[in-house]
């Protein structure tokens, strides 16, 4: 009796010895569990802090926008002058028109009045200007490079312009004649004079001053009735002479 009394309270001692460890060893396993997951928690904590943090100091990437500029310093506005004191672009053009004076080439640079060769005369055949006429002698067609003045035979001849007498001959078409240079680039002939002649090669001769008299027509025009043959060059260039008798 007193065996199986002193086995029990072996027993019982054993099982409580068991119980206080595995209390205990589950106590030390709570409070590890504890322990570690603070630690955990806080570590956990510690990092998120740490990349809000990063994120906080980091600036978000922005893509590009094409086609539109940021951050651009825009250029200083200027001014626009009054809208009274713009002058509209056909006014200006009309004053510059006007203070500009207008300007032609010597070359196109027009003769200036001169005297009628004949105190008396009829226009018997125009100036052509380049243009072919018939001529009544030759029957060709061919241009008329001065101006034909009907006259009586023997009619006084007179210098259109001052200048100096460039050169007399007598030619075989157009009888004798007498060329005049008037020192402007303006030259004067004078086709189917008789022989008799007032003026010398070198001769410096006035307006209106007489230089001969018409004679019988030149060979190249010797259908027309007596006539002077007369042609003025400007620059080189034939033009009409009765253009610019006064």
């Amino acid at each position: 009796m007193k065996t199986q009394t002193k086995q029990k309270s072996r027993f019982r001692g054993f099982y409580t010895a068991l119980f206080l460890s595995l209390l205990m060893i589950g106590a030390a396993c709570v409070f590890a569990y504890r322990q570690t997951s603070q630690t955990l928690e806080q570590n956990l904590n510690s990092l998120n802090e740490q990349m809000e943090l990063t994120e906080s100091e980091t600036e978000p990437y922005e893509a590009p926008v094409v086609g539109v500029q940021t951050d651009v310093a825009k250029p200083a506005e200027t001014t626009a002058p009054p809208a009274a004191t713009t002058a509209p672009a056909t006014e200006t053009a009309a004053t510059a028109a006007e203070t500009v004076p207008e300007t032609v080439p010597p070359e196109e640079a027009p003769v200036h009045q001169l005297t009628p060769p004949l105190a008396d005369f009829a226009i018997l055949n125009p100036f052509s200007d380049g243009e072919l006429i018939k001529s009544e002698t030759t029957g060709t067609w061919q241009t008329h490079n001065g101006v034909d003045l009907s006259c009586a035979a023997g009619a006084d001849v007179f210098a259109i312009d001052t200048g100096t007498v460039s050169k007399v001959c007598s030619d075989a078409l157009w009888g004798y004649t007498v060329t005049i240079d008037h020192d402007n680039g303006v030259t004067s002939r004078y086709c189917g004079l008789d022989g008799s002649l007032e003026v010398r090669e070198g001769d410096t001769v006035q307006t209106g001053q007489k230089i001969g008299v018409t004679g019988a027509s030149p060979d190249l025009e010797s259908a027309l009735e007596p006539h002077l043959h007369l042609e003025v060059q400007k620059s080189g260039v034939y033009v009409d002479p009765t253009a610019y008798f006064g």
